[in-house]
C-alpha cells in the first residue's frame, strides 16, 4: 500500500512537471508576447492581476463543489486539461484572443488544485503528508526551471514566439497521458478518516481557523519576486539580463528544500512551521538591501520561504481537515493565501514606493502575530494529545 502511494505521488508530480514546463514557461514571456501583438501596459497589468484574483478566488468554490460531489478526479482533469489551450497561442494575432486562452489556463488551476491536493494527501496518508507534499513539489519546481529555461533558448535561436509555444504541445500530450494512466491505474479511494468524534466535535472548526489565521499573516508579510527583481534592477545591483538567473536560483532552492522540509514536518508536525515567519523577517534585510552578496543570501532565503509554502503549509491542512471535508479545506486555504499575498504585496509595494523604512517594521509586525496564532495551535495541540 506504501509503494502504491509512492508510485501515485511521483505521477502526480509528473503530472505537475509537465504541466509547470507549459505554463511556466508561457508566464515567463506572456508581458513581452502580449506586448508584440498590440496590448498596452495597462491592459497587461490589468488582466495577470485578474487572472490571479481568478487563480485564488475560485478555489473556494471548486474545492467545495469537489467534496460536495466528489468530483475530485473530474476536476484535476478538466483542470489540468486547460493548460492545452496555452500552446494554441502560436496561432494568435490577437490580444484579447491571447489573454482569454491565458485566462482559462489560470481557471484551470483554480478548478484542478484542491482536488489535487485533496488526492495527493489521501495517496500519502501512509507515507507521510510532509514526505508526498515535498516530492510533489521537487518535481514541480523542475518543470518550473524547465519551461522558462525552454523559452529562453527557443527565443534565443529562433527569435520566434510561435516556434516556442509549439513546443509546449509535447509537454501538454505527456501531461494528459500521465494522467490518464494514472486515474486508470491508481485509483485512490475516497474514504473518511477514523477521528475522536468529540474531538472533532468541539476543536476542529477553531482549530482550522487558527491556523487560517497563521497562514494570512505570514503570507501578508512576504516580499514577492517582482517587488524583489525591481529592486535589483531600481537599485543597478545587478544588470537587468541576469535577473532572471536569481528567479531560477529561488525555484531551484525551493525545489531542494521541499523534500528536507517535508521530511521534518512528518518528524516534528506544526513545530516546523516556526521557521516561516522567522525566515520572512530576515528578508527585508537581505533582498532590500544594496549589496549583491546580501541579495543572493535574500534570494536563498525566498526560495527556502517557498518550499516551505508549497510543502509544510498544504500539509498542515491533510492534518487538520478529515478526508471528507479536505477539497473544500484547500479551496478555503488557497483563497485565504491568495487574498494575503495580494494584500501584503500592495503594502509593501506602497511603502517601498512612499515609507521604505517601514517596511522590516511592516513585516516584523505581521510575522509575529503569524508566529503568536502558530504557538498557540501548538499548544492547543499538545493539550489535546495529553487528554487523549
Amino acid at each position: 500500500m506504501k509503494f502504491k502511494g509512492i508510485i501515485i505521488i511521483f505521477l502526480f508530480g509528473l503530472v505537475s512537471l509537465f504541466g509547470d514546463i507549459v505554463y511556466e514557461g508561457v508566464r515567463s514571456v506572456s508581458g513581452p508576447f502580449l506586448a508584440s501583438i498590440g496590448a498596452s501596459a495597462v491592459i497587461i497589468g490589468f488582466f495577470s492581476g485578474f487572472g490571479e484574483f481568478l487563480t485564488y478566488f475560485l478555489r473556494f468554490f471548486s474545492g467545495y463543489i469537489s467534496d460536495k460531489k466528489k468530483l475530485y478526479w473530474t476536476f484535476t482533469i478538466i483542470g489540468y486539461s486547460l493548460i492545452c489551450f496555452l500552446p494554441l497561442l502560436a496561432f494568435t494575432k490577437i490580444w484579447q484572443i491571447a489573454i482569454i486562452l491565458i485566462l482559462f489556463e489560470r481557471i484551470g488551476k483554480a478548478i484542478r488544485t484542491p482536488s489535487r491536493d485533496a488526492l495527493i494527501s489521501i495517496a500519502g496518508k501512509n507515507i507521510g503528508y510532509g514526505k508526498s507534499f515535498g516530492v510533489h513539489e521537487v518535481l514541480d519546481q523542475i518543470g518550473g526551471v524547465l519551461g522558462p529555461l525552454i523559452f529562453f533558448l527557443s527565443l534565443s535561436k529562433f527569435k520566434n514566439y510561435s516556434f516556442a509555444f509549439n513546443l509546449m504541445w509535447f509537454p501538454c500530450l505527456l501531461l494528459i497521458l500521465t494522467l490518464f494512466f494514472l486515474k486508470k491505474n491508481y485509483t485512490i479511494s475516497i474514504e473518511n478518516e477514523e477521528k475522536d468524534k468529540l474531538y472533532e466535535k468541539n476543536k476542529f472548526g477553531q482549530k482550522f481557523i487558527f491556523y487560517l489565521f497563521f497562514v494570512f499573516f505570514s503570507v501578508s508579510g512576504l516580499i514577492t519576486f517582482p517587488l524583489i527583481s525591481y529592486h535589483l534592477s531600481f537599485k543597478k545591483i545587478v544588470v537587468l539580463s541576469n535577473i532572471p538567473v536569481f528567479y531560477i536560483i529561488a525555484m531551484g532552492v525551493d525545489g531542494i528544500v521541499a523534500l528536507f522540509i517535508g521530511n521534518l514536518y512528518d518528524k516534528i508536525k506544526l513545530k516546523s512551521l516556526i521557521i516561516v515567519p522567522f525566515f520572512t523577517i530576515l528578508l527585508p534585510f537581505l533582498s532590500f538591501s544594496s549589496n549583491i552578496v546580501l541579495s543572493i543570501i535574500g534570494i536563498i532565503i525566498f526560495g527556502c520561504i517557498l518550499g516551505c509554502h508549497e510543502t509544510i503549509l498544504r500539509a498542515s491542512v491533510a492534518d487538520i481537515i478529515s478526508t471528507s471535508k479536505r477539497g473544500f479545506a484547500y479551496g478555503i486555504f488557497n483563497s485565504i493565501y491568495g487574498i494575503a499575498f495580494f494584500i501584503g504585496s500592495w503594502i509593501i509595494g506602497f511603502l517601498y514606493e512612499n515609507y521604505f523604512e517601514f517596511i522590516p517594521f511592516y513585516i516584523i509586525f505581521v510575522e509575529i502575530i503569524s508566529f503568536v496564532f502558530l504557538i498557540v495551535q501548538i499548544k492547543r495541540k499538545n493539550v489535546v494529545e495529553k487528554a487523549r
